[in-house]
């Protein structure tokens, strides 16, 4: 039976806690979803939820439509995937009203 690393397992637990007081409250993000073709979106503000710690600007590449975009909350793991797509432009940021 393996040993658990108590003092490892301490590290990991107070980092995560740390994480937590760091930001005593939740992330706000500009939600804005356009539809292209000059539509505007009409802009608000966005609360995050506490395990979504990034606001994102996607871009969707130009087409027919022109290029939509969005304005939201959003995961790393989620704006890690948009920005290794050939048919979007991402950009994340982690402070308020940021994106």
């Amino acid at each position: 039976m393996k040993q658990f690393c108590a003092v490892c397992i301490l590290m990991i637990l107070t980092h995560d806690l740390a994480g937590f007081s760091f930001r005593a409250t939740a992330l706000r993000c500009n939600l804005c979803v356009s539809k292209g073709l000059g539509n505007p979106c009409t802009p608000s503000v966005q609360t995050c939820l506490p395990h979504v710690t990034n606001c994102g600007y996607i871009k969707l590449k130009p087409g027919l439509m022109g290029p939509p975009f969005i304005r939201s909350c959003i995961s790393m793991a989620t704006c890690w995937n948009y920005k290794f797509s050939e048919a979007v432009e991402a950009k994340c940021c982690k402070t308020d009203l940021c994106n």
